[in-house]
Formats: structure tokens, sequence, C-alpha cells
């Protein structure tokens, strides 16, 4: 596996259970992994978190000191597309959707950052 740069990488394995129950969601997303790292920023607070499956604009999440799932929206924070769920800690990890060669993912506190961000990796 490898960890992005930023990201807290922290591994866990899903249990099969969920792997089975949540592969057969309609309309499903994503397969689902047996394996996940986390998918917030390096040092946050509280439990670790990968995305698990999606449908629509809800995604299951596992959230794991002790591994369990969550169901919640996406983060759609000032109209960014945050890869991590609503009310995440820590800054936002956003892609540019609209963008057909973004340099992202990014790691950012809001929009003004973001675009910090871009005009940095534009110029450089």
């Amino acid at each position: 596996m490898i960890m992005e740069e930023g990201g807290c990488g922290a591994w866990q394995r899903v249990p099969e259970d969920i792997v089975m129950r949540l592969d057969d969601v309609p309309g499903a997303a994503y397969e689902v992994p047996s394996e996940v790292t986390c998918g917030l920023q390096e040092g946050h607070p509280d439990s670790h978190m990968a995305v698990l499956q999606g449908w629509g604009n809800e995604e299951v999440w596992l959230s794991w000191s002790a591994p369990r799932t969550v169901t919640a929206p996406g983060c759609r924070a000032e109209g960014m597309t945050c890869l991590l769920p609503t009310g995440h800690q820590g800054h936002h990890h956003v892609i540019m959707a609209d963008m057909v060669e973004d340099e992202g993912p990014y790691w950012v506190a809001d929009r003004a950052d973001l675009e910090a961000r871009r005009a940095g990796v534009a110029k450089g």
C-alpha cells in the first residue's frame, strides 16, 4: 500500500461480514476492500476513518479504534469535493471534480487555501 504524503495511513482489515453486506447494496459505487488505510490527515484526533461503499449522496465509512461502520454524507464544505465524511476532523482532502488533469487531492483548511495551493501548483 502506498501512503499519501500528509495522510494518516493507519491500516485496518475490514470485517468479512461487513464486506459481504456492502457488496450487495443496490447502486453501489465501489468494490468493498478487504483492507483499508485511514483517509484522515496525519496527526488527527479521535478514531481513524476509511470509506467502504457509496450510493447516491451517502457513503459508508469504517471508523476504528475498534472497528465500526458509519453512514454519513460526504463533506461538501464551501462547494468543494472533499473525500471525507461531513463533520470530519482536521483539514479537507479535496479534488477538483471538474478538472480532467487535476494535481490533487489537496489537504486544505478552506476554499481560499485550495485556491492558493492550486495557484502555486500552476506556477511551479
